[in-house]
């Protein structure tokens, strides 16, 4: 089963917008508990209804830095719509502290960690990896970029808050 949905994130990596599919065919995410930064708990199952976006990354990567003011504007600029943009961070080094890392660089998301079992879950296999998740808990696009100015980044954020 985890191969299979693998299969289906990696599908709509490979050929960009998932929302030519039919809503039948997009993957649906499973439902996951992410443990939050501040000690909270957080089950996808209670985001249904709401569109969100999960931000797989590391404090020690390079290319997550360079994505994450983008995410944060997203973030910012969609929250009234229900939008939110949620950090999960994985293969941290010993001692990181991921959502001081990321308010220390002025982002204004939060973040799930050690979540190494949930990316190995989903196939998430390097960072950034972004999945773009609408209000029925299907992933309608997963993207590895790094490039904050992609534009698929605000068109999908877009597409979320108008499905």
């Amino acid at each position: 089963m985890k191969y299979l949905f693998a299969l289906f994130l990696l599908s709509i990596s490979l050929f960009g917008y998932a929302a030519e599919l039919e809503q039948k065919q997009l993957p649906k995410l499973p439902a996951l508990t992410l443990k939050m930064a501040d000690g909270s708990s957080l089950n996808t199952k209670d985001l249904l209804g709401k569109p969100y976006i999960l931000h797989f990354w590391a404090t020690w990567c390079p290319y997550c830095k360079k994505l994450q003011p983008a995410l944060d504007q997203i973030h910012q600029q969609y929250q009234q719509y229900g939008l939110q943009v949620i950090g999960v961070s994985f293969r941290e080094d010993e001692g990181a502290d991921p959502q001081q890392s990321l308010i220390s660089r002025g982002h204004h998301f939060k973040t799930a960690i050690k979540a190494d079992l949930i990316a190995q879950r989903l196939g998430i296999r390097g960072t950034p990896t972004t999945l773009f998740i609408n209000m029925h808990g299907q992933v309608v696009w997963l993207t590895t970029t790094s490039n904050p100015n992609n534009e698929k980044l605000k068109a999908n954020a877009a597409k979320l808050v108008k499905s």
